[in-house]
C-alpha cells in the first residue's frame, strides 16, 4: 500500500512548480515578475509579516522539534532491555508526544525544506507498514531500511504505544504481545524492536535537524555539525537559508520569490501551505477513513493521538496567521494586516480557525475507533471553509495595491 504524500511529492518533480525553485508558488493570482519600483505600504508591511513568520513561527517550531527529537533519540538509546522500568517507558512516550506535537504544528509551512528535500514523506508516512516491519524484524536488521512505511514517527509510535497507552515495560524487557490480522509480533523480543526504534529515531533526529538548519542560518551549531558530517545538503539552490529567502522576497538575487505577493501566496495557499494543510486535514486525514475511501488511513492510531494531530495542524495555521507561536506574537501578522486593509476577510479566517478546532475536538475519541462518527462531517466542512477563507485572503493580497 502506498503511503501518505509520497506520490504527491514525487510528482512535484515533473510539475511546472519545479522543486528546484523550492519555495515559489504557481498561483495564477500573482504577478511573478521580479519586484520593481517602490513597494506599496501594504507590501512593505507584508515583508515584515513574512519576517515575523520566519522568526516567530517557523524557526521556534523547528528548534523545539529538533530539540525534542534529540531528546527522544537519547531516551530511547538509554533503554536497555532486561532492566527497563515503566517510568522510563512513560517518560519516553511523553517525549514522543511532545515532539509529535511540534511536528504537526509545523505542517502549515511544509513549503521549502520539507518538500524540497522530501522530508515530510520520509518521516511522516502512514499507515505503518506492519507487514514490512514484520519482515524487517524477522530478517534481524540485516538490510538498511528504505521503505518509508516503516520510517519516522509512526514506526516509533508502534514500538512505544498500544491502544492509546505506553507499552508495558515487561514487553520491552521480554517479548511483544501483538498478534492481530494474521501478523504475529510475539516472536520478536524487546531487544529486536528497540534496536529498530533506535535506528529510526536517529534518522528522525537527523531529518528534523535538516529542517531546523535549512530555515535558520543561526541554528544550533552542533546540529549543523551533524549534518555536515553526514554531507547533508540543507541550503537553498541559491545557497541561502529558506528563512533568508522568505525575508528577502522580491529581490531576485537573494530569493526565489520574485515578489512579496508571490511569497504570501505560497504561505497562505497551495499544497504545502496553511491552506494546503487545512484541506488535507478535512479531505484526507478525516474524510478518507470516514467516507470509506480508505479506512486504514488513520494517523497515529497506536497512541490514539489522531485528533490531537489534527488540532495541532490547525494550530500551525493559527500561528502563521497571528505572527508567531504562543508567547512570540508581535505587531506584524496577517491578523493585523487584514485588520487594517479588510477586516471582514481577516475575520472570516479567524472564525474558520476557531470553528475547525471546535469541530475536530467534538469528534468522538479515539478517532481510530470512531471513524464513522457523524461529527466528522462537520469537521470536514469546517476545514474546507478554512481553506476557502485562506484562499480569499490570498486573493485579496494579490489585488491590494494600497
Amino acid at each position: 500500500k502506498q503511503m501518505k504524500k509520497i506520490f504527491k511529492y514525487a510528482m512535484l518533480f515533473a510539475m511546472v512548480c519545479s522543486l528546484t525553485t523550492a519555495m515559489t508558488s504557481c498561483s495564477s493570482n500573482d504577478d511573478d515578475t521580479p519586484q520593481t519600483g517602490q513597494l506599496s505600504e501594504g507590501d512593505k508591511y507584508l515583508q515584515k509579516v513574512l519576517a515575523a513568520n520566519v522568526d516567530n513561527t517557523i524557526n521556534p517550531t523547528y528548534k523545539a522539534l529538533a530539540d525534542g527529537c534529540e531528546k527522544l533519540n537519547n531516551e530511547l538509546e538509554a533503554l536497555t532491555p532486561g532492566s527497563i522500568t515503566q517510568q522510563q517507558v512513560d517518560n519516553v512516550c511523553k517525549t514522543f508526544l511532545e515532539a509529535r506535537a511540534n511536528y504537526e504544528s509545523s505542517e502549515a509551512f511544509l513549503l521549502g525544506a520539507a518538500s524540497h528535500f522530501l522530508i515530510d514523506p520520509h518521516i511522516d508516512s502512514w499507515p505503518l507498514g506492519l507487514n514490512e516491519l514484520y519482515n524487517y524484524l524477522k530478517a534481524d536488521h540485516k538490510y538498511k531500511i528504505t521503505d518509508q512505511s516503516i520510517l519516522g514517527f509512526h514506526g516509533i509510535e508502534f514500538i512505544l504505544f498500544r491502544d492509546g497507552k505506553p507499552r508495558k515495560a515487561a514487553e520491552l524487557n521480554s517479548h511483544d504481545s501483538y498478534n492481530q490480522a494474521g501478523i504475529d509480533f510475539t516472536i520478536f523480543s524487546g531487544t529486536q524492536e528497540l534496536d529498530y526504534a533506535k535506528a529510526v529515531a536517529e534518522d528522525l533526529r537527523n531529518s528534523v535537524y535538516r529542517l531546523e538548519c535549512s530555515w535558520d542560518e543561526n541554528a544550533n551549531k552542533e546540529h549543523v555539525k551533524v549534518l555536515d558530517e553526514l554531507e547533508t545538503v540543507y541550503k537553498t539552490d541559491k545557497g541561502f537559508s529558506y528563512g533568508y529567502e522568505m525575508k528577502n522576497a522580491g529581490d531576485p538575487t537573494k530569493s526565489t520569490y520574485n515578489t512579496v505577493k508571490l511569497a504570501v501566496s505560497s504561505v497562505l495557499t497551495g499544497d504545502n501551505s496553511a491552506g494546503g494543510i487545512a484541506d488535507e486535514v478535512g479531505n484526507t486525514k478525516i474524510n478518507n477513513p470516514f467516507s470509506g475511501k480508505d479506512e486504514s488511513y488513520i494517523e497515529s492510531p497506536y497512541s490514539y493521538n489522531s485528533l490531537t494531530d489534527f488540532q495541532n495542524n490547525i494550530h500551525s495555521i493559527e500561528n502563521v496567521w497571528f505572527g508567531g507561536v504562543e508567547g512570540k506574537r508581535g505587531e506584524y501578522s496577517f491578523h493585523n494586516y487584514f485588520k487594517k486593509y479588510d477586516a471582514k476577510v481577516g475575520q472570516r479566517v479567524e472564525t474558520a480557525i476557531s470553528d475547525a478546532l471546535k469541530q475536530i475536538a467534538a469528534i468522538k475519541y479515539p478517532f481510530v475507533k470512531n471513524i464513522k462518527d457523524p461529527q466528522c462531517k462537520n469537521a470536514i466542512k469546517a476545514c474546507q471553509e478554512l481553506n476557502d477563507a485562506l484562499a480569499a485572503a490570498s486573493d485579496f493580497v494579490g489585488k491590494n495595491n494600497k
